[in-house]
């Protein structure tokens, strides 16, 4: 038997979560919902499958690829999305070639055994509907012919959950008389997945064993705990743990944790009734419960608050931030090269400006600073690196500063950002509005090292890179990298620096 599966479902009802994915695509016990439907078909002897896809359609298929992996084959078909099934069928009729087909909402979490499902439709004339505990599970054995019941019957997979849970009552009293086809009545559980909650309670079900014949990825470490390959988690937590994912010995997973792939979270976290999405940050020191996390996202399904959260210590979505920071870092590093190949007129000039002005002093003289890159304690504990910079002895301010181009080079500066400090000055900062400017990275122009002058108060400076910390993005710091290049050819860069 072949199976035409229906993966065309908005996800309204699961905004935010379904805005850059599929509801098909969420994942269920650290694996995509729909590839929980696909292992029920292999279990079934059903190799054959088509999809019916709409919105994210380019993800669905990179996601399952022509179903190799599973020894099964996979073809796609594009709808508008949430509609009837007839009509896409009916579309479809020159490609159906078999009498008899499996229709499945890959959608929806079931746990009971379709292959006997199908053996017990065999004895039954017509079409048959799975239900249980009374609702339609979303999932029929479909005879195609030509008569109008036989094509409506499919409608009985039609979403929103209003049509799929009543439609064999809506059948019934559109055509003035019983169906042309049965029900089935089947034990197991059923999860519609129709609201936030209850995308997170069927997780928590998941793990409590209310899905039985799920495969649930993983080696069972404790009878409550399973870990996914690759995955550091410390004996005692409690959860599931899915691949790729660090959690720090001192954070603690108490009870009903699901845990999805590539997560990391940090020392002294606390997560209990909480799903965690994929590539997701947790900090140090946070405690989350009865939550969603995805990224930067926190959904409580307790209270439905959706908080997004800006402070990327407590919160953050690795793959951004990864692919950001990196992308980020390759761009400053390949500028600060650039800019030192094209300074090299210049050095002859600042090595003879430093020789004339202070000719007992050595050409070159270090000094520390505080940098961007950070290292970890014992503990886990990440803190900014000090670093020694070069500055060569002369008072004319372009080319005092032109040898920290080679720090910007390493990584340990960009080359907007705001004022480096001593590793002094820092420490002296520390009234919470004084330390805003930590936010943005350390740069060698920026707003206060281009436009406040020699002599401001301390708290000029501060103030402007708080602001600037809080109000940056590439757009900005596109303009003040600008407005340096510019500031070469100007007065300022060529007076004296005292």
């Amino acid at each position: 038997m072949k199976a035409i599966l229906f993966a065309d479902r908005h996800g309204e009802e699961l905004l935010p979560l379904t805005h850059e994915t599929a509801v098909a695509l969420l994942p269920i016990a650290t694996k995509p919902l729909i590839e929980h439907t696909l292992e029920d078909l292999l279990t079934a002897e059903i190799k054959q499958v088509l999809i019916m896809v709409s919105a994210h359609a380019d993800e669905i298929e990179q996601t399952l690829g022509d179903g190799q992996r599973w020894g099964m084959q996979l073809d796609y078909f594009l709808s508008r999305g949430q509609e009837a099934p007839a009509e896409m069928l009916a579309r479809l009729s020159a490609k159906l070639t078999d009498s008899k087909y499996l229709l499945i909402r890959g959608d929806l979490l079931r746990s009971f055994d379709i292959k006997n499902f199908l053996t017990q439709a065999d004895s039954l004339p017509g079409g048959v509907v799975a239900t249980v505990k009374g609702v339609n599970a979303g999932v029929c054995v479909w005879y195609r012919d030509d008569s109008a019941p036989s094509w409506l019957l499919s409608n009985v997979l039609h979403w929103p959950t209003l049509c799929l849970t009543k439609s064999l009552t809506l059948f019934t009293t559109t055509h003035n008389g019983p169906p042309e086809f049965n029900t089935l009545a089947l034990e197991g559980n059923l999860a519609l997945l129709d609201s936030l909650r209850a995308y997170h309670q069927a997780n928590i079900d998941v793990l409590a064993g209310q899905f039985p014949v799920l495969v649930i990825p993983g080696y069972l470490i404790t009878d409550n705990l399973r870990v996914g390959h690759r995955s550091s988690v410390k004996p005692g937590n409690l959860g599931l743990v899915g691949a790729y994912c660090q959690v720090h010995p001192q954070a603690f997973l108490l009870d009903k944790v699901v845990l999805s792939h590539e997560v990391i979270v940090g020392r002294q976290a606390i997560l209990q009734n909480t799903v965690i999405l994929p590539h997701t940050y947790v900090g140090e020191n946070v405690e989350i419960k009865n939550a969603i996390v995805r990224g930067n996202l926190l959904i409580r399904v307790d209270t439905g608050a959706i908080v997004q959260v800006i402070d990327s210590f407590l919160l953050a979505d690795l793959k951004k931030e990864t692919l950001s920071r990196r992308f980020s870092g390759i761009i400053n590093r390949t500028l600060g090269l650039l800019t030192l190949l094209l300074s090299l007129p210049l050095w002859p000039l600042a090595t003879l400006a430093a020789l004339l002005q202070n000719p007992q002093a050595p050409l070159l003289r270090k000094i520390k600073l505080r940098g961007n890159l950070i290292w970890r304690d014992s503990r886990g504990v990440a803190h900014p690196q000090d670093f020694m910079a070069l500055e060569l002895a002369t008072n004319v301010r372009l080319l005092k500063h032109l040898p920290k181009l080679l720090a910007v080079i390493r990584g340990q500066m960009r080359m907007v950002g705001v004022s480096p400090e001593s590793p002094e000055q820092a420490q002296a900062r520390t009234a919470p509005w004084q330390k805003v400017r930590d936010y943005a990275p350390i740069g060698l122009i920026g707003p206060s090292q281009l436009t406040i002058p020699a002599g401001a108060p301390e708290e000029e400076r501060l103030l402007l890179e708080a602001y600037y910390a809080r109000t940056r993005h590439l757009g900005t710091d596109l303009i003040w990298l600008l407005r340096g290049i510019l500031a070469c050819f100007g007065e300022r860069a060529w007076s004296n620096c005292g």
